[in-house]
C-alpha cells in the first residue's frame, strides 16, 4: 500500500512530463509563414516545405521560419522604418554621379525554400539587400545621365527585368514590383537639362507657330488661286457670249445682205435699170430714209 502511495506522485510527473513533450513536438505556422523542420537533435533539416498550419514535428524539432508574403525593401534617404539603407550611389556611363531612391518587393519561392536557407542561411535577407545593391549600381552605369531623364520609364523597366531574373536564378526568390522612384544627379547637370528641355519646348512652340503660319499662307494662297479660276471661268464665259453674239450678229447680216441683194437684183431686173440707174435710185432711198435733223445736202 505504501509502494502504490509512492508511485503516484511518480506517475503524475511523468504524465505531466509526457504531455510537455507531447506539446514540445508540435509547432504552428501563421496563415503569412513557411517553414523548414528544423531537428536540434539531429541538427538536420528536412528538405520539405511547410506552409500554415499546427502539425506535429517530433520531439526536439521546430520550424525555421520564412516570410511567404510579399516583403518590401526600401533605399531611400527618408529615414522612416523599415528601409534597408540611403539612396544607392553609382555613376551614370558618361562619368556622372547618380544617386537612386528605389524600392522594390520580393517574394521567397516555397519550393526552393531548402536551397534558399543551405546556401544563404538565417540571415539570407542582408545578402538579398546586397545582390540587389550590386544588380542595380551596375546597371544604372549601363546609361548616360540624359536618359535618366528622358527615358526613366524605360530604365526603370530594365532595372526591374535584371533585378528579377538575377534572384531567380541566384535568389530564390521572384521581384514581382519595383519602384524608381527619385533619381538625383549634380546640380549643375540637373539645371542644364532643365534649361535645355526649357528651350526644346520653345523649340516646339516656334514650330508649331511656324506650321501655323505656314498653313495659313498656304490657304491664301490657294483661296487667290481659287478667285484666279473664278474670275478666268467669268472672262471665258464672257467671251463666249460675245463669240456667240457676234458670230449670231454676223450669220443674222449675211442672211439681210442676202436677201437684200435678191430683192434689189430683182428690181434691177423687173426695172430693167443699169447699175448706174440702181446706184441712183439707193443713193436717193438712203437720203430719204436718213433722219432730216442730221441731213445736210450740198447744192
Amino acid at each position: 500500500m505504501a509502494s502504490l502511495k509512492m508511485l503516484a506522485p511518480v506517475a503524475a510527473v511523468v504524465l505531466v512530463a509526457s504531455v510537455i513533450l507531447l506539446l514540445l513536438s508540435f509547432d504552428t505556422l501563421e496563415y503569412q509563414e513557411m517553414g523548414l523542420n528544423y531537428g536540434w537533435v539531429t541538427e538536420t533539416v528536412e528538405q520539405k516545405t511547410y506552409v500554415a498550419g499546427r502539425y506535429y514535428l517530433g520531439l526536439g524539432n521546430h520550424f525555421i521560419k520564412f516570410p511567404q508574403m510579399v516583403k518590401s525593401v526600401y533605399f531611400v534617404d527618408d529615414p522612416t522604418g523599415g528601409t534597408q539603407g540611403p539612396a544607392l550611389q553609382s555613376r551614370t556611363n558618361d562619368g556622372l554621379t547618380v544617386r537612386l531612391e528605389v524600392s522594390f518587393q520580393y517574394k521567397l519561392k516555397p519550393d526552393e525554400l531548402y536551397q534558399l536557407y543551405s546556401n544563404l542561411g538565417p540571415t539570407y535577407e542582408r545578402t538579398l539587400v546586397r545582390i540587389a545593391i550590386e544588380q542595380l549600381t551596375t546597371a544604372s552605369t549601363l546609361h548616360n545621365a540624359n536618359n535618366f531623364f528622358s527615358n526613366r520609364t524605360t530604365i526603370s523597366l530594365e532595372m526591374h527585368n535584371l533585378l528579377r531574373d538575377h534572384f531567380n536564378k541566384h535568389a530564390y526568390a521572384d521581384v514581382p514590383f519595383f519602384q524608381l522612384r527619385t533619381v538625383h544627379l549634380p546640380d549643375q547637370f540637373e539645371n542644364a537639362i532643365q534649361e535645355t528641355q526649357v528651350k526644346q519646348q520653345e523649340i516646339q512652340i516656334a514650330s508649331a507657330e511656324q506650321s501655323q503660319n505656314r498653313v495659313a499662307y498656304e490657304t491664301r494662297v490657294l483661296q487667290a488661286k481659287q478667285g484666279v479660276l473664278v474670275l478666268q471661268n467669268q472672262a471665258e464665259a464672257e467671251a463666249a457670249s460675245i463669240l456667240a453674239a457676234n458670230d449670231a450678229y454676223n450669220r443674222q447680216y449675211s442672211v439681210t445682205q442676202g436677201l437684200q441683194s435678191e430683192a434689189l437684183k430683182r428690181l434691177k431686173a423687173s426695172a430693167g435699170w443699169n447699175s448706174e440707174q440702181l446706184l441712183e435710185y439707193l443713193r436717193i432711198r438712203a437720203v430719204r430714209d436718213h433722219p432730216s435733223e442730221r441731213t445736210m445736202v450740198k447744192i
